[in-house]
């Protein structure tokens, strides 16, 4: 009996090795085209070079200005930006993608976080940053 699910099971998993591995940009354009009701053969997603996910997060939610007293000791004050500070040690799980399709535009931050080509298929997401991707970045979502 086991014998007879092996080749069936192989066909399943070639079926999804070869037609349903996600990437990030499928990923942004899944996103896009959900958000504008927009048919997904009508998105396009680019990668946007140079985007650090820390950078973008520090833009979005800017480090507040300290107390005085934490202000006026060098110390103190570098611990209290230390402790503000995004991590950029997931910075290289996402990539940024400037999606378009249907008169809109947006930029999104995407991620992969399974690396294995079968795991792979549902695991990738993008959210849409409150701050452009770079910080010369598109403004707005018309086109």
């Amino acid at each position: 009996m086991n014998e007879r699910r092996l080749p069936g099971v192989a066909v399943l998993l070639a079926a999804m090795l070869v037609a349903g591995c996600a990437s990030r940009e499928r990923a942004a354009r899944d996103t896009f085209a959900e958000r504008f009701t927009c048919p997904i053969e009508r998105v396009t997603a680019t990668k946007v070079d140079g985007v650090r996910r820390s950078e973008v997060l520090e833009r979005a939610t800017p480090i507040p200005d300290p107390p005085a007293e934490i202000r006026a000791d060098p110390a103190r004050l570098a611990q209290w930006t230390d402790s503000l500070r995004v991590s950029p040690g997931f910075d290289g799980y996402y990539e940024g993608y400037r999606a378009a399709g249907c008169g809109h535009r947006a930029e999104y931050l995407c991620t992969c976080p399974i690396e294995a080509p079968i795991a792979k298929q549902a695991a990738c997401t993008c959210e849409a940053p409150s701050v452009p991707l770079l910080s010369d970045g598109m403004q707005g979502e018309r086109e």
